[in-house]
């Protein structure tokens, strides 16, 4: 036999044996394959095979139960996988579609109270000159802290528009988890709270029934740390298109829908060099005006390090060399803080982690303590003077009222609102803004006048109606109350 003639042999019983292999052994994985002739631009078509069996969105279905559909398009359950707003909610399990503790919100009463137009209009802009609206997006995350420390060394109030459960961070109301906490400084240290929906979600590219969820979800969870859900919000993206009904629907749920009119493009640059262009954009916006023709709605994101390390304290000593003054959104527009929330009976909710880690093991009920606002203008244990008749603030003494006395020193900041003596800032146009107090005692060695401190050892009269005793039974104060509600 020749030699050509051996090659050719042993070339034919290895293609042979390569055949046999790959009829009798199955891929790795047992999952279908799918054949499929496509073009091949021109040159003759050829056969390629794919497995549709990890795959999931519109093109290929739904993952199978429990997995997550990534933004890429694959089924899994890892935190890329299932992390909003890159989770693709319709076609999988996402975090997003979690739901917080306790009852829904949706049946609030929702009055639209105040000058500040809600849904369907869009506010784009400031209403009183020298103020400039701090906006802080996404949060909060681990850069939020530092950001707040910042703002009260500056003495500045800024407004964050909290989104639920996004970025794989878990769900703010987890007691578990730091952000509760970084909620409840915002709201004691003046800032204020606003909503940016649970997820993340485009609202203009999902259903009715889909952005409503979005909200209400957010307002669970906050209601759950704050006793009090916001009546401003923006939508993620700044995207809100009236053709897809979405401003339509911020507005039957009673919501300011806010924009801005200075973006500072942050989230494009986030590094130590790139941050200059943001820097650059805020120079420009203010060097050419004067505080007294001028405001600003800026918008920024505290879960940027370079926002929080770099940007914002050269905002703030912009806006202070320039003489503006940095207040929330509510302030800017000239809307009272009362207009800024909706209470909800149903919170705070407390969980520590004793009772959740019992309640997991045990599948017990919930442990939760609820804050009821006072029918007889004492405060104290489970029992707050937000929301009530006979004033916001509770006094040393566990009297509501808003007086000096009750507000301020000794003012207790777990059952009611407190502000220190001296704190309205003035604006350029004459706005008084009165300036909620820090959880340290700012006012030490201040001393209110004796009429005040008298004042404080009692309840405050309520302008609703005279005053229910200290001690009146449970049930008298339920007949009185359900009197009051049919007589008004």
């Amino acid at each position: 036999m020749h030699l050509r003639d051996i090659l050719a042999f042993s070339t034919l019983a290895l293609a042979a044996s390569v055949s046999a292999r790959s009829i009798t052994q199955p891929p790795k994985d047992n999952s279908p394959i799918v054949s499929a002739t496509v073009d091949n631009g021109g040159q003759g078509s050829e056969l390629r095979t794919e497995n549709f069996e990890n795959r999931c969105g519109p093109k290929y279905g739904k993952c199978g139960k429990g997995k997550c559909c990534s933004t890429a398009g694959y089924c899994g359950s890892s935190k890329a996988h299932c992390r909003s707003p890159d989770c693709q909610i319709d076609f999988g399990h996402c975090d997003g579609l979690s739901s917080p503790e306790g009852p829904s919100t949706e049946k609030i009463r929702r009055p639209k109270v105040g000058t500040v137009p809600y849904g369907p209009n869009v506010i784009r802009s400031c209403a009183v000159p020298g103020t400039v609206a701090l906006t802080f997006d996404d949060g909060p995350r681990e850069y939020t802290e530092e950001l707040l420390d910042l703002l009260e060394r500056y003495n500045a109030k800024a407004t964050f528009f909290i989104t639920g459960n996004n970025g794989g961070k878990g769900p703010i109301d987890d007691f578990d988890m730091p952000w509760s906490t970084l909620i409840r400084r915002m709201r004691l240290e003046g800032h204020q709270i606003a909503s940016h929906t649970w997820s993340h979600q485009d609202l203009s590219k999902i259903s009715h029934d889909q952005r409503k969820d979005q909200l209400l979800k957010n307002e669970m969870a906050l209601r759950n740390i704050l006793g009090s859900f916001p009546t401003y919000m923006r939508p993620p993206y700044s995207s809100c298109l009236p053709e897809s009904g979405c401003l339509d629907d911020l507005g039957k749920l009673g919501y300011h829908v806010v924009l801005y009119d200075l973006d500072t493009s942050d989230y494009a640059h986030d590094s130590p060099e790139a941050i200059q262009v943001s820097k650059d954009i805020f120079n420009r916006a203010l060097d050419p005006w004067k505080v007294t023709d001028k405001s600003w709605l800026v918008i920024a994101h505290d879960v940027h390090e370079q926002t929080v390390h770099n940007l914002t304290e050269h905002m703030l000593r912009k806006i202070r060399d320039h003489g503006y003054h940095a207040v929330t959104v509510g302030q800017c527009l000239n809307d009272p803080e009362e207009y800024w929330y909706r209470e909800d009976s149903h919170g705070p909710l407390h969980l520590d982690k004793e009772s959740k880690e019992s309640r997991k093991k045990d599948n017990k009920s919930k442990s939760s303590t609820f804050k009821a606002i006072t029918l007889d203008g004492t405060c104290g244990v489970n029992v707050t003077c937000v929301g009530s008749a006979f004033g916001p603030c509770c006094s040393s003494a566990g009297y509501c009222g808003n007086t000096t006395a009750h507000c301020s020193t000794g003012c207790q900041p777990d059952f009611g609102r407190c502000f220190w003596p001296g704190s309205d800032k003035v604006l350029p146009n004459g706005t008084t803004i009165g300036i909620p107090a820090k959880p340290k005692d700012t006012a030490a060695g201040w001393l209110p006048i004796d009429k005040d401190k008298d004042a404080a050892k009692k309840p405050a009269k309520s302008e609703a109606g005279s005053l229910l005793k200290t001690g009146t039974s449970v049930t008298t104060l339920a007949l009185l109350t359900s009197a009051a509600v049919l007589l008004s």
